[in-house]
């Protein structure tokens, strides 16, 4: 749990977000007005689905007892149905019906096939370039553990199939630095490279409300997260 939170008065409303959402999260409550606690889940974790679902419990079961909330928001996407089995205690769990966290940025799946437009895209964002476990770190990793022809090999089984990375622009942070970035991680695997307008509205949504139905999925009180609903 970030350091310095203490329960405030705030409708009784606890951000339970991954740390990769950081730079938007924390513009969109600004531009809501929304001075919810926040506690911050280690960003690597999505690459570990079953360590995600158990991080999460531990971490809602905390935010639970630190601060009696009625509502907890999740600033999370289905992330390979980590969420499944996820079940809120004596609060409301609100969370955005998509698929991983990019798709929040970029408004929708809809959207995000019109801009891969047939070409594998994998999409950036600030905090994903800042990210200790960036597709770089990941390349080398692979070559470490397994030599320079294994590595290559498991690597391009799992990211074979992109061919551009897709900066998006979310308005939170200097876009340049961004840029110089993203640009030398696509000369580095030798992709395309695109940039988007991201957007911030779904964070927006999330804190603010109303939750659609299409659009988030909402869990009373006990009622468990099942591994259907994860299906969209």
């Amino acid at each position: 749990m970030e350091k310095g939170l203490t329960v405030r008065e705030t409708g009784n409303t606890v951000v339970v977000a991954c740390r990769i959402l950081e730079a938007e999260l924390k513009a969109a409550m600004a531009e809501t007005g929304r001075d919810y606690p926040v506690v911050w889940m280690e960003s690597g974790l999505h690459e570990q689905p079953k360590k995600l679902t158990e991080a999460l419990k531990e971490a809602l079961a905390r935010t639970e007892a630190d601060y009696r909330p009625d509502t907890v928001l999740l600033g999370y996407g289905f992330c390979g149905n980590a969420l499944a089995g996820i079940r809120p205690g004596q609060y409301r769990l609100i969370l955005p019906r998509i698929d991983d966290c990019i798709t929040m940025f970029i408004g929708s799946r809809e959207r995000k096939r019109r801009l891969e437009n047939g070409v594998g895209t994998l999409f950036l964002t600030e905090g994903w370039l800042q990210n200790d476990m960036d597709i770089l770190t990941l390349r080398q990793g692979f070559i470490d553990d397994y030599g320079e022809e294994d590595g290559l090999d498991i690597f391009n089984m799992m990211y074979g199939n992109y061919r551009r990375i897709g900066l998006l622009d979310c308005g939170c942070c200097p876009l340049a630095p961004q840029a110089e970035k993203s640009r030398a991680i696509a000369r580095a695997l030798g992709f395309e490279h695109e940039i988007y307008d991201g957007s911030i509205d779904y964070l927006k949504e999330l804190l603010t409300g109303p939750w659609p139905e299409e659009r988030f999925l909402v869990k009373q009180p006990g009622q468990v997260i099942e591994t259907r609903e994860l299906q969209i």
